[in-house]
């Protein structure tokens, strides 16, 4: 029989699994593909990238014997009071956050280091499909489905947060935005576990990844102009009224909405084998987050 929900020992192995589908997806399409794919061959490579990471989840609850509809709560309708407050608190996050990614660049630079960046082609319609939408629901099976359902299980609530919430950081080796992808994964993770369905944080996701492209295209999206350096009153501002406004969004949504999110059957210890695999992931994940930097 299927189980229907994940458990602390799928953290390991589940994440795992989506590193292992990363690592591979990325050395076969930089094979069929060559590193310096531009045009349409860069937003093919990239989708199938995803959808790559996507499948991961179905192959390992195949291997494992778990129901993925169930077990992510696909079958659940999302709660739209929770998709509100979320919208909101994503708005803030991103003025929040936009300082304190620049700011943690220039630390990065000021050592001597290259400083991170995402260079992605200038591309409306490939940027909102395969930067936004593609993720949105792909990266969500993975990290809200089954990272954050396993994660869940926890008895301590703040741990399970900033464990889902880092390892999607991780995940993405990329130190350009890293702090800003740390916090939106616990927000996330709050998110889908207290609504009850994983489709609340696709559309969240959903809205982050294309507000951040419509930035782009206005003069928020430049660099300079969250440079603390040459904008130290503005940008600090902004900074301020984004955290501040960021914590109200999730005090009114602790406030205002009710939780499913319950402590699970499963309270014991994890099995070594998965703590192996865990561990195991991160540090590839972090060796790639550490090569961004030299690469």
């Amino acid at each position: 029989m299927l189980r229907l929900n994940y458990q602390k020992k799928d953290l390991g192995f589940a994440f795992g699994t989506a590193v292992a589908a990363m690592v591979t997806a990325s050395l076969a399409l930089s094979l069929i593909f060559g590193s310096a794919a531009d045009g349409w061959r860069f937003w093919l490579m990239q989708a199938l990238y995803t959808l790559c990471i996507g499948a991961s989840v179905f192959i390992y609850d195949a291997v494992a014997r778990i129901n993925p509809v169930a077990a992510s709560r696909l079958n659940v309708k999302p709660r739209f009071a929770h998709m509100g407050w979320g919208f909101l608190a994503t708005v803030c996050l991103i003025f929040a956050m936009m300082p304190v990614n620049s700011m943690f660049l220039d630390a990065i630079e000021a050592v001597g280091l290259k400083r991170p960046s995402v260079d992605i082609p200038d591309d409306l319609a490939g940027l909102l499909i395969v930067a936004a939408l593609l993720p949105a629901f792909c990266e969500e099976l993975v990290f809200r489905g089954a990272v954050a359902r396993s994660a869940g299980a926890m008895k301590n609530k703040l741990a399970a947060l900033a464990v889902s919430g880092g390892l999607f950081a991780l995940f993405h080796a990329n130190p350009a935005q890293t702090v800003h992808q740390f916090v939106l994964g616990a927000l996330l993770t709050l998110l889908v576990l207290r609504s009850g369905s994983i489709w609340t944080s696709v559309a969240v996701h959903l809205f982050n990844n294309a507000l951040v492209v419509a930035l782009n295209y206005t003069p928020l999206g430049a660099d300079e102009f969250w440079s603390v350096t040459a904008n130290t009153g503005t940008v600090l501002g902004i900074m301020f009224a984004g955290i501040v406004g960021f914590a109200l969004c999730v005090f009114g949504y602790l406030k205002t909405t009710e939780s499913v999110w319950k402590p699970s059957e499963d309270e014991g210890a994890s099995p070594t084998a998965s703590r192996i695999v865990l561990l195991a992931s991160v540090v590839v994940c972090v060796v790639f987050w550490v090569s961004a930097l030299f690469l």
